[in-house]
């Protein structure tokens, strides 16, 4: 239980700094930086500053025992690219994602998406793996990669896709051409902040091609980069898209027993964070206990409160494989995105939006920019206006042209499409 004065100090703070503001994002830093100092003894911090002060030679040595110590998958990385003349790039993505996690991202979409658009892609392991192949070939064109990214280093001015969070493995490679790919605002990644700006700068700055995937991101940066692509997320249409057919496989075990209470379906997947609008969930469900509400997917950050598993019509599911969702999709009536709306959320384009349509469900989601660009979704930033919203899905849930509308705006979004456009992109500057 807060005392007053806790209350009143919160209530200050979130004045001052609204959740997901510059502001909360630096107060967050400053006291995570303070905590942790405070922890350290004099010892540990100087084994934190010695690598600033390692001499160049011996760290060029440890380098050069990297190359080394690579040299043994030179040969099959050289068939393959034997075996691939007519590829119409050659992309390397460094270590960022695992491949085989439950939340497939775009990292992984894009690679197997640029794989079917001709390119010739390496996708690298975060960490090497004993008794796991080097080179994998998960299907034409796509090999996935167990070797140390030294491997890679006597190739002349290579293709690698970066991140801002990964751009340091660029100094592996000799003089590589980095395609950037500016996915959220920076404010959303953990760490040191101004460190992860200054990677962001030289990024667009020195990138041979320049991704970004919301509106927002696009025109903060075209000043610096008119050459900049808008490319959004996109959607695995075929994988989805199985999900507009309601009854045809069984429903999930899980998904039983809220189907037998007979109430339409009010479903969500994806990450349960910070961004997660939990009150504004809890209180359509309380206002509307003549629906189900669905919700799958892992508690990300530890913010879900307790009281969001007290409702009897909010059954939260936890995470499911990527495989597992669209049969999960085939029963939810009407599909949401119910993000707080901030300066983060503005710049986000939700992989789960061109899902949703993908598998044939009307689409509610709060009033956040880059979301609201697209024809078919249903906007609402109160309980009261997302009660009503749900009411219109379930009609358009029943119409025809509206349905045509919002799977056509799917495949429009495929990744192949998005894979195209970079390709495309790659082949003008060339």
């Amino acid at each position: 239980m807060k005392t007053p004065i806790q209350k009143f100090r919160r209530a200050i703070r979130l004045a001052l700094a609204p959740v997901g503001s510059h502001r909360d994002r630096w107060l967050r830093e400053r006291i995570r930086s303070w905590s942790k100092l405070r922890q350290m003894t004099w010892q540990s911090i100087a084994l934190r500053l010695l690598p600033q002060f390692i001499a160049h030679p011996i760290r060029n040595k440890v380098r050069q025992h990297r190359i080394i110590a690579a040299q043994p998958y030179r040969a099959e990385l050289h068939t393959i690219l034997a075996a691939h003349p007519d590829a119409r790039q050659v992309i390397i993505f460094p270590p960022s994602l695992e491949w085989n996690v439950q939340l497939f991202q775009r990292p992984q979409q894009l690679a197997l998406a640029l794989a079917e658009q001709g390119a010739l892609i390496f996708y690298m392991h975060p960490k090497t793996v004993p008794d796991v192949d080097p080179f994998e070939q998960f299907q034409p064109r796509l090999y996935l990669c167990n070797v140390p990214v030294e491997t890679f280093a006597l190739l002349d001015s290579p293709l690698i896709y970066l991140l801002t969070w990964n751009r340091t493995y660029a100094t592996a490679f000799h003089s590589p051409r980095v395609i950037y790919d500016y996915v959220d605002d920076i404010l959303v990644f953990d760490g040191n902040y101004a460190q992860m700006l200054r990677d962001h700068q030289r990024l667009v700055q020195d990138a041979h091609l320049v991704l970004t995937t919301a509106a927002p991101l696009y025109h903060a940066t075209k000043n610096l980069r008119p050459d900049a692509l808008l490319c959004p997320n996109g959607v695995d249409y075929s994988h989805f898209a199985v999900a507009r057919e309601k009854g045809a496989a069984a429903p999930p075990t899980d998904m039983e027993p809220i189907l037998e209470r007979g109430n339409p379906i009010v479903g969500y997947y994806g990450a349960l964070a910070e961004w997660f609008d939990y009150a504004l969930v809890m209180e359509v469900a309380r206002q509307r206990p003549d629906i189900s509400f669905v919700i799958i997917g892992p508690d990300y950050d530890g913010t879900m409160p307790p009281s969001f598993l007290d409702l009897p019509n909010l059954d939260w599911l936890d995470v499911k494989p990527y495989k597992a969702l669209p049969g999960y999709l085939a029963y939810f009536d009407v599909a949401v995105i119910p993000f707080v709306v901030n300066e983060i959320t503005h710049a986000v384009s939700p992989l789960k939006l061109f899902e949703y349509m993908a598998g044939g469900k009307p689409v509610i989601i709060t009033p956040m920019q880059e979301s609201m660009r697209y024809k078919g979704v249903l906007v609402a930033d109160t309980p009261a206006a997302f009660s009503e919203r749900i009411n219109q899905a379930l009609d358009l849930g029943e119409d025809e042209i509206y349905l045509q509308e919002i799977d056509q705006m799917a495949q429009a979004s495929a990744w192949q499409a998005r894979a195209e456009q970079i390709l495309s992109a790659l082949e003008q500057i060339e």
